[in-house]
């Protein structure tokens, strides 16, 4: 079902072509028995043109008069011309035939573009102009009225048709040649399967023609996806307009994105003012408390030590809380070059080594090649590194072993850390990255948002893999090859 939605243009475009050709098929056989019919069908034939070519002289006439508000008061010259370029436009598609109009008492707008001489014919043939005025004036009253005339060799068919709200007739005429019907009949079924054969080269052209639009338009949204910086080719066609209005959406859709990451930005700053608010007034509350504590001692003359050691550990809190916020300020590192990773590692590794022997844990070091390099700030990859390592560290039961390994992803090399501690639940997975966002009792919630905004100021990305057991996280840093 779906290749047959796929194939569906391709399958319109068949079924148009089956029809043309039906039609031409059709076509030419009616034309063909008409060559050997009788005057009446000739004549019939020519009166359903003349009703035609008549009637659309009048559609023309009444549409020009409506679109100038000036027309009644213009002057005749200027009149015929326009009336004559509107003839000369719609007789055009009806070869043969000749007419203008006809208004009070004299002929207006008269032409024969389909004339045989290379001159323009201007003039209505005197030899028919008393039988043309005598049908004008009966279609005046009757509103439509047709004349043939019969000579030795000719037939001449002359039609009137009355222009509804207008004191003006229309009217047109043809010569037919007696004894050449079959030749003026080749003549017309050459052209009407010409016509069909223009019409289907056409078709296919039209269809080729959207069959590439659409491609483009495909590719180009695929294009977008990945980038939407992109712009879809300008065409002249119909599809042009919808790669318009693409280009347009992705315009509007760019400029929103931007307000929101900037709506976001002010979001995540309000919430960082609100976090640092709560943690520092948790630690002046107990400042304030231990000095009213201090001044009713003083004057008791009963200080005791413990209650300065209280005041210096909620200053020295509030202390380790901007050193946290400060890395918020300096995304620009001044020292990210490309270095080998293992001494960094393995300096992290010794750090936090006591804390591991204490926690009954140990750490596991894969390195696969010791000369691989990456591009980061040595300082800024110790304190992101350390700040995993000390989380799986807590996170991880006795006897546990921290899986510490390096690998190579394409333009990235990876650090990856995993331990076997519970994992991060759904929720927690939500907010991981978020500032102030923390699970442990003590904790301010500025570790991983501080890691994370090293390792993008650095050109990496720092990740959550899921769908292991307990906890993984990857520092991806670029190799900085080209």
């Amino acid at each position: 079902m779906s290749g047959f939605l796929q194939r569906r243009l391709q399958l319109q475009l068949l079924f148009i072509l089956l029809a043309a050709l039906s039609v031409v098929a059709v076509g030419s056989l009616l034309i063909w028995d008409s060559i050997h019919g009788a005057e009446t069908a000739i004549l019939a034939d020519t009166h359903r043109e003349l009703t035609s070519a008549t009637g659309e002289l009048g559609q023309q006439y009444a549409a020009r008069v409506a679109s100038d508000a000036t027309w009644s008061a213009s002057p005749a010259s200027a009149k015929n011309a326009a009336l004559r370029a509107i003839s000369e436009a719609v007789l055009r598609s009806h070869p043969g035939v000749e007419g203008g109009y006809f208004q009070g008492s004299v002929f207006l707008g008269y032409s024969f573009p389909t004339h045989d001489n290379p001159a323009a014919k201007t003039d209505v043939p005197e030899a028919e102009k008393e039988a043309i005025e005598s049908v004008v004036a009966h279609s005046q009253t009757a509103g439509a009225a047709d004349r043939v005339l019969r000579g030795g060799d000719y037939l001449v068919v002359i039609q009137a048709q009355a222009i509804p709200n207008a004191d003006s007739v229309a009217w047109s005429m043809k010569r037919l040649t007696r004894g050449r019907g079959g030749v003026y009949r080749s003549l017309l079924l050459l052209a009407f399967v010409l016509a069909a054969l223009l019409g289907i080269g056409a078709t296919l052209t039209l269809g080729i023609g959207l069959r590439l639009g659409v491609a483009e338009i495909q590719a180009g949204l695929r294009a977008l996806e990945a980038d939407f910086g992109h712009r879809l080719p300008e065409r002249s066609d119909e599809l042009g307009e919808i790669s318009r209005a693409i280009n347009q959406m992705a315009s509007v859709r760019r400029k929103l994105e931007t307000d929101l990451r900037r709506e976001d930005r002010l979001r995540a700053v309000g919430r960082m003012v609100a976090g640092v608010a709560h943690e520092i007034r948790n630690p002046l509350n107990g400042i304030r408390l231990s000095m009213q504590s201090l001044e009713r001692r003083l004057k008791d003359q009963s200080v005791r030590h413990q209650e300065l050691e209280l005041v210096i550990e909620e200053v020295d809190r509030m202390e380790a809380l901007l050193s946290d916020l400060l890395p918020f300020q300096q995304r620009s590192l001044s020292q990210i070059a490309q270095q080998p990773l293992l001494p960094v590692i393995e300096r992290c590794t010794h750090l936090v080594e006591p804390q591991a022997k204490d926690a009954h844990a140990s750490i596991r070091l894969t390195v696969p090649d010791p000369e691989l390099r990456a591009r980061f700030d040595s300082r800024a990859l110790m304190q992101v590194l350390t700040n995993l390592l000390l989380n799986a560290i807590e996170a991880s039961p006795s006897e546990a072993v921290i899986d510490l390994k390096v690998e190579r992803n394409g333009e990235f090399t990876a650090i990856v850390v995993h331990d076997e501690g519970p994992g991060l639940d759904a929720e927690q997975r939500e907010h991981l990255f978020e500032a102030f966002y923390t699970t442990k009792a003590e904790g301010t919630g500025l570790g991983l948002a501080v890691s994370r905004e090293l390792v993008e100021a650095m050109g990496g990305h720092l990740i959550y893999r899921d769908g292991q057991l307990g906890a993984t996280f990857v520092i991806q840093l670029s190799t900085g090859e080209s």
